[in-house]
Order: structure tokens, then C-alpha cells, then sequence
């Protein structure tokens, strides 16, 4: 595969997280009508998801951009070191690109599964 077919097939992939956005909202807002000391770890899980997603959906359109040719990854990454936000000089391969992008994904999917058996404990 080339890196255009990589970035397109990876933000198909991290555009599936807004499923999930919705899922993380709604067991926030049952959780929080329940009450109880449980509500406060769900506050917390929904802050990190909420996190989490925002860096997904970043993610989910620069993989978009690479796969349209709207720039190139090395454009990409001499715009974050002159903005300050990367400040590594070494500038990761497609692979390690889509990798990180993918660990991000199924961080958000075990944190939505911790958020849901908090509140099979917090109704039982």
C-alpha cells in the first residue's frame, strides 16, 4: 500500500470514534441521573474521552488531508515544529503515523469499556 491509500483507510478508521462519542456522552448522562460516588470517576473517564476524541478527530482529518494530497506529512511536521508543537526533529514514517493514530483509537475503546462497566456497577 502507499501512504495515500494508508492515511485514507486510516481516518475510515478514526471517523468510527464518533460512534462511540456518542456512546461515551450517553452513559455520562445516565450515569450522572443515578448520582452517587460513581458519577465522579464517569466525570473523570468523560474528561479523558472527551480528550481523546478531539486528538482523534484531529488525527482523523490530517490522515484525510494526507490521503486527498492537500499536504504532505513532511509539510505537516515542519508546520508543528514552527509552531511548537512537535519538538522532536525526527519525523515519524507512515507506519508509525497510522500506529499511534490506532493506539489512540483502541485507548478510547478500552476507556469506553471501563466507562460502561462502571456503570453496570454504578445500576447494580
Amino acid at each position: 500500500m502507499d501512504n495515500s491509500t494508508d492515511s485514507l483507510i486510516t481516518a475510515r478508521l478514526l471517523a468510527t470514534a464518533r460512534y462511540t462519542a456518542v456512546f461515551n456522552a450517553l452513559l455520562f448522562v445516565l450515569s450522572a441521573q443515578r448520582g452517587s460516588a460513581w458519577s465522579a470517576v464517569q466525570l473523570i473517564l468523560a474528561a479523558v474521552l472527551l480528550y481523546y476524541h478531539i486528538r482523534i478527530e484531529f488525527d482523523r482529518r490530517v490522515f484525510q488531508d494526507f490521503a486527498d494530497g492537500r499536504y504532505t506529512p513532511e509539510a505537516f511536521d515542519q508546520t508543528l515544529r514552527q509552531t511548537g508543537l512537535r519538538r522532536v526533529s525526527d519525523d515519524p514514517s507512515m507506519p508509525q503515523r497510522v500506529a499511534g493514530a490506532l493506539a489512540l483509537w483502541r485507548k478510547s475503546l478500552y476507556l469506553t469499556a471501563a466507562q460502561a462497566a462502571v456503570f453496570l456497577i454504578q445500576i447494580l
